[in-house]
């Protein structure tokens, strides 16, 4: 299985897409999209992280495809994405600055390991918390 589909935790809070072995693009959309089946049974938002981290290589496109990722494709999906095991030259070639990539529709945050990934969630949610309500 090129892919794998993790909740982070039981609250079904954060969605991991976790790369093993030999993988390509469409694999990686395919699984996005089948996970909006999933996320059609919440009824809160739901942060993303893809690891890349166990990924035997970076199929060619790379920077078409993460220009991609981050947008909200569903109503439970915050359009914001956590990348681990990007190298700094592919960030670059996306436009990313200090390991982060943003336009008005997206966020993506690369980092180097699940740590990294971690601090990034929880300074996440506290900015969430922070900000008023609608």
């Amino acid at each position: 299985m090129a892919f794998r589909i993790a909740w982070d935790d039981d609250a079904k809070t954060v969605i991991r897409y976790v790369a093993e072995g030999n993988w390509s693009w469409k694999d990686l959309h395919g699984h996005v999209r089948l996970s909006t089946f999933a996320l059609d049974r919440l009824d809160h938002p739901v942060e993303s992280i893809l690891d890349l981290s166990q990924s035997a290589r970076m199929p060619a496109g790379a920077v078409g495809h993460l220009r991609s990722l981050g947008k909200q494709d569903h109503p439970n999906r915050r359009p914001r994405i956590i990348v681990i095991g990007v190298d700094r030259e592919i960030q670059q070639q996306l436009g990313a600055v200090d390991g982060i990539y943003q336009t008005r529709e997206q966020l993506i945050h690369f980092v180097n390991n699940d740590a990294e990934a971690q601090a990034v969630l929880t300074a996440w949610r506290r900015q969430d918390a922070s900000q008023p309500g609608p």
